[in-house]
């Protein structure tokens, strides 16, 4: 019995041996492949192909031309990367080299655009400066108006293209002053004309509308031809002053006002 135990240990013990040798073995095959295998995604040259610059910008503050020479040097290192060499070599190098000037052409197209669009922008901002003064002026002028004037005639007038005109609407004006006197007519068929007279019956303005269709098939509403005159007229002729309407087959409406200042203005 004693003899069958130490059999049955020596039996297990030998199995157990060759057990481990078999795990061992496997594990030092598995960690040759995974090297081979690493070594060989190492070696692999890269798939990423460096292509020319096909823009330019100066951030970093480089030329053109130092732009182009980092992308040669990525190239160059790429193709060394890949084993080129020879023939071979040289001729991808002429190739991409070839690219060059084609490169530097546009650099120089890109920074003509840009120079003409900046030079625009900047007449743009003129213009703009310059609006923004007349506008503040004349602000400046209404508010004036209105502080050293008063209404003496406020009309509307609705035209109709069944008639050709209308009575004359006159104002008094008693003594010398400053008139300011401003119309707007929005029409939408025919045309009409307004015309202003002092009381010597010589035109002092006027304004003449003829109708004009919208050619913009997306505009919503009715179509209108709008116009406006302003007019300021110093030092005016004492009596009966007209404004005098003539209408053809016109629709539309007429908005007036008349000012007089009551003291003297700044600018006067």
């Amino acid at each position: 019995m004693l003899k069958l135990n130490l059999l049955s240990n020596q039996l297990l013990d030998i199995k157990f041996t060759m057990m481990r040798k078999d795990i061992i073995f496997l594990f030092v095959l598995l960690l040759n492949n995974t090297f081979v295998f690493c070594q060989v995604e190492k070696d692999k040259p890269a798939d990423n192909y460096i292509y020319p610059p096909n823009s330019y910008n100066n951030y970093e503050g480089l030329t053109p031309k130092e732009s182009w020479d980092i992308h040669k040097a990525a190239y160059i290192k790429q193709l060394k990367s890949k084993g080129s060499t020879g023939e071979e070599y040289d001729k991808s190098l002429l190739e991409y080299e070839k690219q060059k000037e084609e490169f530097l052409t546009q650099v120089k197209e890109q920074n003509r655009i840009a120079e003409v669009q900046r030079e625009k922008d900047d007449e743009l901002r003129k213009q703009h400066a310059i609006q923004r003064e007349k506008d503040a002026e004349l602000r400046k002028k209404s508010q004036a108006w209105r502080e050293h004037s008063e209404d003496i005639l406020i009309k509307n007038i609705t035209l109709s293209n069944k008639s050709n005109g209308s009575k004359p609407i006159t104002f008094d004006v008693p003594t010398k002053t400053t008139l300011y006197i401003g119309v707007r007519a929005h029409i939408r068929s025919g045309n009409v004309s307004i015309e202003i007279f002092n009381p010597k019956g010589i035109k002092e303005g006027e304004l003449s509308l003829k109708y004009q269709p919208n050619s913009n098939e997306n505009s919503d509403g009715p179509e209108y031809t709008s116009g406006a005159l302003n007019k300021t007229i110093s030092n005016t002729d004492v009596g009966e002053w007209q404004i005098k309407i003539s209408s053809q087959k016109s629709n539309g409406n007429i908005a007036m006002s008349v000012a007089q200042s009551i003291k003297p203005t700044v600018d006067e």
